[in-house]
């Protein structure tokens, strides 16, 4: 998938995943979704989440990476860094600096997800500097 097509589908994900925490979290319909970008300089964080800027970061070398990479992207780390600025939306500094806080992990409960905070995606040497 080009960076363009994978860019929209992001986009429009990001909305669909902002909707449902927002029926579960209504006070979360007066901030505007995450922006999404993607960079090529990931490769061992998967994505982060700037809080402050209600800015999501995501690795473009892990959807190029393998197929699998790609599904657990779409409906495990886009997800988790979203829920990042629910929370943050919702709770404030003082969940922004541990970040995978009490109300985080209810969150991701809540959205049907594990509360994990790290990823065991591996990107090959090849495509770390490409």
């Amino acid at each position: 998938m080009d960076k363009n097509t994978l860019f929209n589908t992001l986009q429009k994900d990001t909305h669909f995943i902002w909707d449902i925490l927002c029926e579960s979290y209504p006070k979360l319909v007066r901030f505007n979704p995450p922006i999404i970008t993607l960079s090529n300089r990931l490769w061992r964080t998967a994505g982060y989440c700037e809080q402050t800027n209600n800015k999501v970061v995501l690795g473009y070398k892990f959807f190029a990476a393998n197929p699998l990479y790609y599904h657990r992207m779409m409906n495990v780390i886009l997800p988790h860094e979203i829920i990042h600025q629910a929370d943050y939306n919702l709770f404030g500094e003082s969940e922004k600096k541990c970040g995978h806080g009490k109300s985080w992990c209810e969150i991701m409960l809540k959205y049907g997800l594990p509360a994990e905070p790290h990823h065991n995606m591996d990107i090959p040497r090849k495509l770390q500097n490409a």
